[in-house]
């Protein structure tokens, strides 16, 4: 729910913004609203830069410009929609429901005038008066039809703005998971993990592909993304939905096992482990079949750690001491 603090500092915002799009004949949609409204109120420094350097170089201001501005510096950004997009839907909803009542205002009006009228109509020496209420009976049938055009166009603005918002939440979702694998990236990670108490039971699981460079070096780049997709596929599998899984860089992953103690990420891990080394790839074009693919599993339950980065130090060390003592093998911390 927005204050009545932030409604007055979006209206102020809201008129700059209006000066901006007008000043630069800009039409007032979602995508222009919110890069002119970002600029105004000068809360992205770089967006604010770019858009003074195009002034300073007398170069025009257009909509593919601002559609550029918005895709680079807004598309993912989580603030747009609470610092905009609400204020905005939220001036748009209160504009409608005053039309909305005007307009049952207008027509109850008109109703009763009607019932004037056809009154006077029986009245002879009322002509001036019957004059005056077909007058104001034309006037608010005006007004009535006006409200609605009005009122159809700020519902089309107001499906645009769930439009962007829905847009929004997708270039969100995009940017939070690893286009390879489908599985969370790094930063997607970190906005899951800030959803879960450090200090529950949780256990970490640091996997990596036993000599996957080989994989690229022999059959090429196209084979040795199949090999991480198939892998990130066990991995997804094997867990629960509400654990996190992420592609944490190159062949390495890294799996956040929610209120599960080492004992039983452990059985998970071994789990993924053999269904790894289960798995039979075929190269298509020439039939050939893949080498065994293998991964070292790095195993660690949170304990008195002040950090996730400590807790998955320790599945790393975890990680390594697996590599180092043969590979194709889970070690716990």
């Amino acid at each position: 729910m927005l204050s009545q603090d932030d409604l007055k500092s979006a209206e102020k915002f809201s008129t700059k913004t209006h000066l901006f799009l007008s000043l630069n004949n800009l039409a007032p949609t979602p995508v222009n609203y919110s890069v002119g409204y970002i600029y105004v109120s000068k809360n992205h420094q770089q967006l604010a830069q770019a858009i003074d350097q195009k002034s300073h170089d007398n170069k025009p201001i257009d909509t593919a410009f601002i559609e550029e501005m918005f895709n680079q510096y807004l598309s993912n950004s989580n603030s747009i929609q609470h610092d905009i997009l609400e204020p905005f839907f939220a001036s748009l909803t209160d504009t409608l429901q005053r039309i909305d009542h005007q307009v049952t205002n207008d027509q109850q009006l008109s109703n009763n005038l009607e019932k004037v009228s056809s009154a006077l109509v029986k009245l002879d020496n009322h002509h001036s008066v019957q004059d005056i209420v077909s007058y104001l009976i034309s006037s608010i049938k005006s007004s009535h039809q006006q409200h609605q055009s009005l009122s159809k166009k700020l519902e089309k603005t107001s499906s645009e703005v769930n439009q962007l918002k829905n847009k929004l939440q997708e270039s969100q979702q995009e940017a939070f998971l690893d286009s390879l694998t489908g599985l969370l990236n790094r930063r997607g990670g970190e906005e899951k993990l800030k959803e879960l108490a450090l200090e529950d039971q949780h256990s970490s699981l640091m996997i990596d592909i036993d000599l996957f460079k080989n994989f690229n070096d022999k059959f090429g780049h196209f084979i040795g993304d199949k090999v991480l997709q198939r892998v990130a596929k066990v991995i997804a599998e094997s867990v629960d939905k509400e654990d996190l899984t992420m592609r944490f860089g190159g062949e390495e992953f890294l799996v956040v096992l929610v209120n599960k103690a080492k004992s039983e990420a452990s059985l998970i891990a071994e789990k993924i482990r053999h269904a790894v080394n289960s798995l039979k790839l075929k190269q298509r074009q020439t039939k050939i079949t893949l080498p065994p693919i293998s991964v070292s599993i790095g195993i660690a339950e949170v304990e008195e750690d002040q950090h996730w980065d400590d807790l998955f130090k320790r599945a790393d060390d975890a990680l390594y001491r697996a590599k180092n003592t043969g590979r194709n093998r889970c070690v716990v911390a």
